[in-house]
């Protein structure tokens, strides 16, 4: 009997071949397209949502980004950077926004099994509170918010602040929603690198290059396939693109969008540093984390910028925290409101990261001094960073296709929360909404490149 004949009358025998045929079928497959998931933006919720997707068995993942620059200069040829490039930032559960909050919650109940898999601790829980002026719609927000969440926290009037802190003073008709655990501060930089050792653990790729440019191509078998190029010229294939390139996302041909872009304002945010001894920090031990939007304390510095809206007086500030230098730095930074400048092209991008603004840095740690008097100042730095602000001032977690999808927009506030975010996002391309709160208040908005107004997008 011919080989032929006996294949044929062999169900076994067709049923191997079928499968070497399936096998040898997928491995050319996975040469074509080696990644199931490329993630692009290795900043906090990128580096978030590989750790999360690294979990998955069997799915191939990278994570594509560059390093933090030793340092930032105009002359180099780098213009991407990123909001993470820092050691201090408040984390709390308690927020004028329910959906903020969840996300908080969510991300900082993991906080510690990612320092204890990672060896990497970034997490002070110091306490937060949140201070403003009585029945102002901020307290009573933070409240109904509070109340709703059964969030476990204490409402102080001046008089509670100043026995419990009584290195700085408020305003009269202030009071405050003290949290004394779930919050302080968390370093963004060391956050960071424990995703990425956990996702890279968990054998998700790093690549350290910058995106240029994503496209859909279609293959030689009719499927379509996510093509990924960087400004090295390297070219990765992949079955899905998350996108998690905060506020450098419209300067890049990474959506495949021509005449409209994402509906966000980038906003320029300095903050400054002013250096304590060892022993002021030691003094300061029980300070708390603060966010304060009010009228001011009695002998604050009264040329810090008010917002034009109600001539409050905002910020957010943390503790003194030990930097990478040895020193220990109090840090306060305005909300963006009060400074209304806006970015828009990668040019002021680049030029803002690495110039900044020195004489608002010099107002700003005027307040701190101020605030402080009786904490001898030794230095005083200045930083930057951008802020990506989307009309629903909640972050866009979204599908663009159903290969292509984006995490973006932090509002200021992601920090805390990247986590839960990069867990949403890697779990919607992947398999589709894994989250309590509605997909419907991440919904996607664009705007035309030459008006303002955006509206939600359309599927591609």
């Amino acid at each position: 009997m011919s080989a032929y004949l006996l294949w044929q009358r062999s169900p076994r025998l067709r049923i191997r071949a079928a499968y070497r045929k399936l096998t040898q079928k997928m491995a050319r497959g996975q040469q074509d397209c080696p990644f199931d998931l490329c993630i692009v933006g290795a900043g906090m919720i990128g580096s978030a949502a590989a750790k999360h997707a690294s979990f998955i068995p069997g799915l191939r993942v990278c994570l594509i980004g560059p390093d933090e620059p030793s340092e930032r200069c105009l002359s180099d040829g780098r213009d991407i950077y990123g909001a993470h490039y820092d050691e201090g930032r408040i984390t709390r559960i308690s927020d004028p926004d329910p959906v903020w909050a969840i996300l908080a919650r969510n991300s900082i109940r993991r906080y510690r099994d990612i320092e204890n898999e990672s060896g990497i601790s970034f997490y002070k829980e110091v306490g937060a509170m949140q201070v403003g002026t009585r029945n102002s719609q901020y307290i009573n927000d933070v409240r109904q918010t509070n109340s709703a969440l059964n969030i476990s926290s204490r409402e102080m009037n001046v008089s509670d602040m100043a026995k419990m802190f009584p290195y700085i003073s408020f305003a009269d008709d202030d009071v405050a929603h003290y949290q004394s655990t779930n919050s302080g501060h968390i370093s963004p930089r060391n956050l960071v690198r424990a995703q990425q050792v956990i996702a890279s653990r968990n054998r998700c790729t790093l690549i350290r290059d910058v995106v240029a440019n994503i496209r859909r191509i279609v293959q030689s078998d009719g499927s379509y396939v996510m093509e990924v190029t960087t400004d090295s010229g390297s070219v990765y294939k992949s079955k899905k693109v998350l996108v998690t390139t905060g506020a450098f996302t419209t300067f890049r041909n990474i959506l495949p969008y021509t005449d409209v872009v994402p509906d966000c304002t980038l906003y320029p945010i300095t903050v400054a540093k002013v250096e304590v001894s060892p022993d002021s920090a030691v003094k300061l031990r029980s300070m708390p984390s603060i966010t304060y939007r009010g009228r001011g304390g009695k002998g604050w510095f009264s040329g810090y910028p008010r917002n034009d809206d109600d001539q409050s007086v905002s910020y957010y500030m943390l503790p003194p925290i030990k930097y990478p230098d040895g020193r220990y730095y109090i840090k306060l930074g305005p909300s963006h409101i009060t400074i209304p400048r806006t970015l828009k092209t990668p040019d002021e991008a680049k030029r803002w990261f690495c110039e900044g603004d020195p004489k608002l840095v010099r107002t700003i740690a005027d307040l701190i001094i101020s605030m402080f008097p009786g904490i001898e100042t030794l230095s005083i730095k200045g930083d930057q960073c951008v802020i990506v602000e989307t009309p629903t001032v909640r972050p866009y977690i979204d599908m663009v296709h159903s290969q292509l999808g984006v995490a973006i927009g932090g509002n200021g506030y992601a920090a805390k929360s990247s986590d839960e975010i990069g867990r949403i996002a890697a779990a919607m391309v992947i398999k589709g909404w894994d989250s309590e709160i509605p997909k419907e208040n991440f919904t996607l908005r664009l705007k035309s490149k030459n008006e303002a107004s955006g509206f939600v997008k359309s599927k591609l």
